[in-house]
């Protein structure tokens, strides 16, 4: 059962601040946007910034890539394959093109180098004679990686956003915000690249070159949105004025590549917004690695190519994520047969799923934590003795830390509170489930409520906003994202009425929710009509949580709630 936390109201002393509602402003306060900040987060046109040059070693980097462009040195930009790693990529290529034609690029394959530096990969690198090796995305936990490119005779510059590992940095110049120094260490990884890009044009400027302009460097933008919203990473600070400026850049359809994705997806008539990236672009853009090689998607975005070529590169995006789909469901009933074969474990299931598809494994193991509301971890063989795992887990439970109890049985891993991947020997499985379920158990001795959903509700609506005046002002905390999300509202001691179901399936249902104050809202449930079918079509008063939208249908706008929630009131009136 869903535990449901709904903020408390406040006299907010805001009141009247550029027209905003009282009650807007409390989700503002509770969110921690209040005085000096708040008239900046409300501003179309933020300020918030930070130096580049107080990043550590960034200054420095700026200078080698310059210098380096300058003596006719060949530079490669390493990446990853997902869609931070791609725009990072195509980022950091775009901006060493302005300065030298001895730049390339090289993104890893998921399937035959894996994640982040290895070593066979830089020996490719080499072979393409390059002298310097930049990597975007990556590199912050591969010191022998790095000390071998550095055997090879290779420049290495190290650009990344992932946690650190005691004893684990690179020796070189490494660039992180959260190495200490920087004001905001939250940064996906094109943020860095782009902090990095920031720092080499006013060098350029300063000295009075300008082949790398300010102009040049803010048209890059729509690829720091991208990324920033795709990686979730928080959307607050320095974040969300990078997307909120980056959505205006991909708004004006100035990049042809991404040009040509908006319209092969149908967008062209579209607004594009945090919701359009998260639900459509990025996924995608992620199936070309996910499937095959994301090296498309960083031509994509280059948009060095003719009209045709990147309109087919669209094409083939497009394509690869409907193969996705199709993969992502065999694997999901894979790891359901699974489950119901053997003991994965109850409190953070480990499923072995043989014949699954490793490419869209981290996104089943997200929707079976989505619905399990517990970790859980994904392994598949590789062949020679290994499994190689990706995990997601539930807010309140940290699944770096999990892993870190089990890192002497890792032969590689890494990631962050949410997700992870990793590898270890097959006959270490049992050990890992065992380690996994006595963490989380333990864990749930502390907190009996950690594997409890709970959702946490912005507002109760009142009657004077329900209506569509008052879901038009919510778009002023737009762009939303990790801890930005759209604001949650409820309604309590509802009638229902107009009850309908929607679906081949009738897995969807539409009804109207009506109080005491005589304002119906219409109401909107998506995918889970059957947790809830009781509730609706029974006589009592229910409860219902969700986003407030706008739906418009032939011409006509009406306020639409959808639904996250819904359970039966307390107390009925």
């Amino acid at each position: 059962m869903t535990k449901w936390v709904i903020s408390r109201e406040k006299d907010n002393q805001e009141q009247g601040l550029l027209g905003v509602p009282v009650s807007v402003l409390n989700i503002l306060e509770d969110r921690g946007i209040s005085g000096d900040a708040l008239e900046d987060f409300l501003s179309p046109a933020p300020r918030v910034t930070h130096d580049p040059f107080l990043m550590p070693d960034l200054k420095e980097a700026a200078e080698l890539l310059i210098d380096a462009a300058g003596s006719g040195k060949t530079i490669c930009v390493y990446g990853d394959y997902d869609a931070d790693g791609m725009t990072s990529t195509a980022l950091m290529t775009t901006v060493l093109r302005h300065l030298t034609d001895k730049v390339f690029s090289y993104v890893p394959s998921r399937f035959e180098d894996g994640y982040g530096l290895n070593i066979e990969a830089v020996k490719k690198v080499k072979d393409r004679g390059a002298d310097v090796l930049l990597t975007v995305d990556c590199g912050s936990t591969s010191p022998a990686e790095i000390a071998f490119a550095k055997e090879l005779g290779i420049v290495p510059v190290v650009t990344d956003h992932h946690i650190l590992r005691e004893g684990m940095d690179p020796d070189c110049l490494f660039v992180n915000p959260k190495r200490g120094g920087y004001p905001f260490p939250e940064l996906c990884g094109c943020g860095v690249a782009f902090k990095l890009a920031q720092g080499m044009q006013r060098l350029l400027s300063s000295r009075g070159d300008e082949r790398f302009t300010r102009q040049a460097l803010n048209s890059l933008l729509d690829l720091v949105a991208i990324a920033t919203v795709a990686d979730i990473v928080p959307l607050i600070d320095e974040n969300r004025n990078l997307v909120k400026y980056g959505l205006d850049r991909i708004n004006r359809r100035e990049r042809p590549g991404l040009d040509a994705l908006i319209s092969a997806l149908d967008l062209s008539e579209k607004i594009i917004d945090s919701s359009s990236i998260s639900y459509i672009i990025a996924p995608n853009l992620n199936a070309l690695g996910r499937m095959h090689s994301a090296a498309p998607g960083v031509e994509l975005l280059e948009s060095r190519g003719s009209a045709e070529t990147l309109e087919a590169l669209a094409r083939l995006t497009i394509k690869t994520n409907i193969e996705r789909k199709a993969e992502q469901e065999r694997t999901f009933r894979i790891c359901r047969e699974s489950m119901a074969r053997e003991d994965c474990g109850s409190y953070a299931p480990v499923i072995l799923a043989r014949g699954a598809h490793e490419g869209v494994a981290g996104i089943v193991a997200g929707n079976l934590k989505e619905q399990l509301y517990r970790p859980v971890c994904i392994v598949t063989p590789t062949g020679d003795g290994l499994l190689k795992g990706t995990g997601r887990s539930v807010p309140g439970i940290n699944l770096h830390e999990l892993l870190e109890g089990c890192g002497d049985i890792f032969t590689r891993f890494g990631g962050h509170a949410g997700a992870c991947g990793f590898s270890l020997k097959e006959e270490n499985l049992d050990i890992f489930r065992r380690r996994m379920q006595e963490q989380v158990k333990a864990a749930l001795e502390k907190d009996p409520d950690v594997l409890t959903e709970t959702i946490y509700i912005d507002h109760e609506l009142t009657g004077d906003e329900k209506n569509i005046g008052f879901a038009e002002k919510l778009r002023l905390l737009e762009p939303y994202g990790e801890a930005n999300p759209v604001p949650l509202f409820c309604i309590r001691n509802a009638q229902v009425s107009a009850v309908r179901t929607m679906g081949a399936e009738e897995q969807h249902i539409r009804f109207t929710a009506c109080t005491q104050d005589k304002q119906p809202v219409g109401c909107v449930l998506f995918g889970r009509a059957d947790m809830y079918k009781d509730i609706i079509f029974g006589q009592e008063m229910i409860d219902v949580a969700g986003e407030l939208d706008i739906n418009e249908f032939r011409g006509e706008r009406k306020l639409q709630m959808r639904i996250r929630d819904i359970r039966r009131s307390e107390r009925e009136k």
